[in-house]
């Protein structure tokens, strides 16, 4: 004999109660059930669709992507940043082994700067500060063939050019280094790959034009307080070891002036590929090929809600056999 339904139609068994301290066991509704099946189903029953979906979604991105859209060019350098302060570890190794002589090594310290000139730290913040970048842009006029690229008309704006061009140049630019080498590359992006090559190189040559003009200031204000020093300590061994490092800073502010690789090597000049960084015409049509299956999967699931009528039709294919197999008029006129 079957169980009874509530109204629900959910089964129970009567007069079977709960125990004391016990939950009662909540009635299984039939209706809480998904049938997958339904669903795949649908999709199998208009795979036609999505066919022409995904290649018709293929086809427009290849056009598009190959014959349309303009291609960027990406330009690369890589140099290694040389260590800007070895004369004061030097110095401070052989103040070090003068007895009493701390407040001389600390001094030295002062006045030199520390040694990190590494990549992260100094040449990374100096190419992308907004200081460098417009002044780059203005000494080498580069503004009119930033707006035009960009096809940006700052003259009808309020924005300030300035920050505009900085803009621009901080989508376009890029710089990454490697702690395990030492390396700083940089990148350029740009519609043309002679440009994008060109501008990088500007970067190379306004960065080694400050770090030069830096490094001379630097020297210049270490030898005048280091010749301030020697002239007013009464220790000779002293006073012949601070002429000494005098003499070494006045040697790299001479190669700072006329050193092209004092600051750092360029390993790799720029260069750009003759293959465009973007758009990438075979990664746009995956990824479209794959957005495009989703959509069309989702609109089947959405237009074909009575998944019912589609399995009655998939249970009535069997019992047609012998009439014919089911014909896609025969589902539309059992889905109306």
């Amino acid at each position: 004999m079957d169980s009874p339904r509530n109204k629900r139609g959910t089964y129970y068994k009567p007069g079977i109660a709960p125990e004391r301290g016990e939950r009662a066991a909540e009635p299984y509704d039939v209706s809480d059930q998904i049938d997958l099946s339904e669903y795949l189903f649908a999709i199998r029953y208009r795979w036609r669709l999505m066919a022409v979906t995904i290649l018709l979604a293929l086809v427009v991105t290849f056009v598009v992507t190959k014959f349309v859209m303009r291609p960027w060019y990406r330009a690369e350098a890589i140099i290694r940043p040389v260590g800007q302060n070895t004369v004061l570890e030097e110095t401070s190794g052989m103040l070090s082994g003068i007895g009493g002589v701390g407040a001389l090594s600390s001094l030295a310290t002062g006045i030199l700067g520390n040694s990190s000139g590494s990549g992260d730290g100094e040449y990374m913040p100096t190419l992308t500060s907004f200081s460098f970048t417009n002044a780059l842009a203005k000494k080498h006029q580069l503004r009119e063939h930033l707006l035009a690229d960009e096809k940006t008309f700052w003259t009808n704006s309020k924005e300030d050019p300035d920050w505009v061009v900085y803009r621009i140049l901080k989508r376009r630019f890029e710089c990454r280094f490697a702690q395990s080498s030492g390396n700083l590359t940089l990148y350029y992006l740009d519609q043309n790959r002679s440009e994008a090559e060109r501008i990088l190189g500007f970067y190379l040559d306004d960065l080694r034009e400050i770090l030069r003009s830096r490094q001379v200031r630097d020297t210049t204000a270490a030898v005048a307080s280091l010749q301030e020093e020697a002239k007013e300590t009464p220790d000779a061994l002293i006073r012949e070891q601070l002429y000494e490092l005098i003499a070494k800073q006045m040697q790299r502010q001479k190669m700072a002036q006329v050193q092209a690789d004092f600051a750092f090597i360029e390993i790799d000049p720029p260069t750009s590929p003759d293959i465009p960084y973007k758009p990438g015409v075979l990664l746009d049509c995956v990824i479209m090929g794959l957005l495009s299956a989703i959509g069309a999967t989702v609109w089947i699931l959405v237009m074909d809600g009575d998944a019912a009528d589609l399995s009655l039709i998939s249970s009535r294919s069997g019992d047609d056999k012998e009439q014919g197999a089911v014909t896609p008029g025969t589902a539309q006129k059992v889905l109306r």
